[in-house]
């Protein structure tokens, strides 16, 4: 008998702390802007970072370069809080340029889903 009501005690607690959502109260959105993509460029044969490059990111008749953040990570974001299918392109001398196509940014009520993605340079 007790462990029926053990069992019974678990299943009101599992509803009642599952139901903690108030549908009638909106989510509240911070007001920081969420970069759409994080890029770490590598060196293909070293896998050393590449912490010089040029990183672009196309989307139809939409381009821009992406920040180069300083620092260990070395690594390079943007474009703030704008959904996407992004073809992104890393380039520096002594390389080939790198594409990767197709990088689908979504989003959830509030900000962009940011996406992370690695990058890795060829020499000729």
């Amino acid at each position: 008998m007790r462990s029926r009501e053990a069992a019974r005690a678990l299943a009101l607690l599992a509803l009642f702390l599952g139901g903690c959502e108030d549908p009638v109260t909106p989510r509240v959105c911070t007001a920081i802007g969420v970069d759409a993509l994080n890029v770490t460029v590598l060196d293909a044969a070293t896998g050393l970072r590449v912490c010089d490059a040029r990183v672009s990111a196309i989307d139809g008749s939409f381009s821009v370069e992406l920040r180069a953040n300083p620092g260990p990570e070395c690594s390079y974001s943007g474009p703030t809080e704008r959904l996407g299918r992004y073809q992104v392109e890393a380039t520096r001398s002594g390389y080939e340029t790198a594409v990767v196509r197709d990088v689908a940014v979504t989003a959830d009520e509030c900000h962009v889903i940011p996406v992370a993605l690695t990058v890795r340079l060829n020499k000729p």
